[in-house]
């Protein structure tokens, strides 16, 4: 069929010149068309023939009927639609649908609706912005894919947001932490000289210490006597964060059991004790007594005392486990407090102390002829701490022998020597220490009490040092008390300085002469 059109279109065209060429239009007669048309015949046929019909038929039809047909057929038949069909089809609707529809509802709702919710609402929320800040790099990439919920539900309370306690010391950086990664430095620890800033404030060793200049001997604030004996820093039961630190909670001027008033005069704030006693630290120090707080030289002091004595009236029960004497001398008669004082102190401990030390001596009239009666006046520093050994009457203060501060403890070897116990358990004094410490003191004047034996009318201690172990950073109560036993004459006498805060730990209480 394309060789019949296509000839048809040739004559066509050779007869419409004929139309006014032929005789009589001016047309030439004498053109060889055989020959032009041998000529076309020749190479219409075969081009025709052979290369159209070839190139045509052999080969448009082949390549478009095996080419086209075969490449495109087949590869829209079945290269597009297995590859469009199947796989657009089958891969975007069976695919996509499946796959989309399947992992958006199946896989994407699992994972970005139950996954991403669990994962990300849940722990990105609540683990990225809470626990992430603090832990990210080691939890995120080892911790988090494991135990995210784990570590939202158990771990974040313990280290959410961005003021971790690293240390566990109580006080996180935002409370004022400077090194959270010693747990002995904090807000809550007493500056020790050390070369490190232990209590946070900025200056290194710079521990508060000296608070006493310009205190009155007259002092009715029990505080006052709390900063003459070198306990300066105050705080609150309640405080938290960087409010919460070492230092005095309270303190209370009471009677032997904790209730009451002591007399107004049996207590003061002094900076010698006779002649030769001065402060143990800074410029003063605390003076308890059963009588009148004065020495000769002193406002309180009055002719009669400390022998003899000044009954002021009040009295109290004794504290728990008391009276006791030394081991082998009498009870005190009553388990009554005559004339008695109580330095009460509430304290905060700071967290980087183990135990705490003070400096005191005790004075008595009754030395020597009533030592070892039941007359004996006793001097205990009550101690009430979480801290193990500590006896059950909570006494610190004793000897070797666990003999309570009285004329009967070892340490009392300031005096005369010579008998003793001549109205009470007949002994002997050597009196090591000698006299020296009572000059001026009101303790030191002549008496020949015992078989007119030149004596004194008492003696005294000297100062000691008693150290007692506490826990850190605990609310502890220490009990300063002095009181006369079984009647209200003869007075005894306390002082105390230089409470001190120690990083050492101890078993037990002790108290040695410094």
């Amino acid at each position: 069929m394309r060789f019949s059109f296509r000839w048809g279109l040739v004559l066509v065209a050779l007869a419409t010149p004929a139309v006014w060429l032929v005789p009589g239009c001016g047309a030439r007669t004498d053109i060889e068309d055989d020959d032009v048309l041998d000529e076309d015949e020749d190479d219409a046929g075969k081009d025709a023939g052979e290369d159209a019909d070839h190139d045509v038929s052999s080969d448009v039809v082949v390549d478009v009927m095996t080419d086209i047909p075969v490449d495109v057929p087949f590869d829209v038949v079945e290269d597009a639609p297995v590859d469009v069909v199947a796989d657009v089809v089958e891969d975007v609707v069976a695919d996509v649908p499946v796959d989309v529809v399947e992992d958006v509802v199946e896989d994407a709702p699992v994972d970005v609706v139950e996954d991403a919710p669990v994962d990300v609402v849940e722990d990105v929320v609540v683990d990225v912005v809470e626990d992430v800040a603090v832990d990210v790099v080691e939890d995120v990439v080892e911790d988090v894919p494991v135990d995210v919920s784990m570590d939202v539900v158990d771990d974040v309370p313990g280290d959410v947001g961005p003021c971790p306690d690293a240390d566990g010391d109580g006080w996180s950086i935002c409370d004022g932490d400077c090194d959270d990664a010693d747990p002995l430095v904090n807000p809550g620890a007493f500056d020790f000289p050390n070369g490190k800033d232990d209590d946070c404030d900025g200056v290194i060793d710079n521990p508060n210490t000296a608070c006493g200049a310009g205190l009155q001997y007259t002092s009715q604030d029990a505080l006052d006597y709390a900063r003459s004996i070198e306990l300066c820093q105050t705080t609150t039961l309640n405080a938290t964060g960087p409010n919460k630190r070492w230092g005095v909670v309270s303190a209370e001027l009471r009677l032997a059991d904790g209730t009451g008033q002591p007399f107004s005069q049996s207590h003061a704030i002094i900076t010698s004790m006779g002649d030769v006693l001065g402060p143990r630290a800074n410029e003063n120090f605390v003076f308890l007594s059963t009588g009148l707080a004065a020495t000769p030289s002193q406002p309180y002091f009055q002719f009669g005392t400390p022998q003899g004595g000044t009954d002021t009236g009040t009295q109290s029960p004794t504290p728990p486990g008391f009276p006791t004497n030394k081991s082998g001398c009498p009870v005190p008669f009553a388990s009554t407090a005559f004339n008695p004082v109580n330095l009460k102190i509430q304290v905060r401990t700071p967290t980087n102390a183990s135990s705490f030390a003070f400096d005191h001596a005790y004075w008595s009239s009754e030395y020597p002829e009533y030592a070892c009666s039941p007359f004996n006046d006793l001097w205990v520093v009550l101690l009430k701490t979480g801290a193990s050994g500590i006896a059950n009457n909570r006494n610190v203060v004793f000897d070797g022998q666990g003999t309570p501060g009285s004329v009967n403890l070892n340490f009392f070897d300031r005096c005369v020597a010579g008998p003793t116990g001549c109205f009470g358990t007949p002994g002997f004094n050597f009196c090591s220490g000698g006299k020296a410490e009572l000059a001026g003191t009101g303790y030191d004047a002549v008496d020949m009490p015992c078989n007119n034996t030149a004596s004194s009318i008492g003696g005294s201690t000297g100062w000691l040092t008693t150290e007692a172990p506490i826990v850190p950073g605990e609310i502890a109560t220490v009990e300063f008390i002095v009181w006369d036993s079984s009647d209200g004459i003869f007075d005894s006498a306390s002082i105390l300085d230089y409470f001190r805060w120690s990083p050492g730990k101890l078993a037990t209480p002790t108290t040695y002469r410094p």
